[in-house]
């Protein structure tokens, strides 16, 4: 598929739900090789992405990491379908992050070591942003890390941005920005997250 073909469908998925996209266009593919850089994957690791889109991050990931085990969350079916047919060999299912451990169980690991996330957590309610990380923390090993990215002009004219950054705070022993990748439309900057908490504030466990 061309690059333009993956933009119209891009807006006409925002035009359909802009809170779910959180965008009018696909990460860019510098925004993407930083991310996947970021996430400091080794041969051995479990990969999740969620909220792939037109596979932007997904093709970075292939790209730089063939042999690792790729399961992709992307709940748009015409997404879905687009992806599927782009990258038989990963496994793309049409459901959402707060259901992530089970969905890990399902495909038969019990835990991922990266969630490489391109979600619009800042266009979303804390009930939903809350929901979302603490399924993906419980969905980490010990050492696992997750990496998502957040638009420059959101840092400061969205109060769910500082509300986002405090709850990553809350669930994360760590949580680094890279430096802002001005080439992508519009700028963002990564969130490197890593010392998951070791209790999940779903379960308690």
């Amino acid at each position: 598929m061309s690059a333009v073909h993956d933009f119209l469908l891009f807006l006409k998925e925002f035009a359909k739900n802009p809170m779910r996209v959180g965008s009018v266009a696909p990460s860019g593919v510098q925004l993407a090789r930083r991310m996947v850089h970021a996430a400091d994957i080794h041969p051995d690791h479990v990969v999740v992405e969620l909220g792939a889109g037109t596979g932007p991050v997904t093709r970075e990931l292939r790209a730089a990491h063939p042999e690792v085990p790729l399961l992709v969350l992307e709940p748009s079916p015409q997404m879905a379908a687009l992806l599927r047919q782009a990258h038989p060999d990963i496994t793309v299912v049409e459901e959402f992050a707060q259901d992530l451990p089970e969905i890990l169980r399902k495909w038969g690991h019990e835990r991922a070591d990266r969630v490489v996330s391109s979600l619009p957590w800042t266009m979303w309610s804390e009930e939903v942003i809350r929901s979302g990380l603490d399924a993906v923390v419980e969905g980490l090993v010990p050492t696992g890390r997750m990496v998502t990215f957040s638009y420059v002009h959101s840092q400061t004219l969205l109060p769910a941005s500082r509300r986002f950054r405090s709850l990553l705070n809350e669930r994360f022993g760590r949580v680094d920005r890279t430096r802002i990748q001005w080439r992508n439309l519009p700028p963002a900057l990564v969130f490197v997250c890593g010392e998951p908490a070791t209790t999940s504030p779903r379960t308690g466990r």
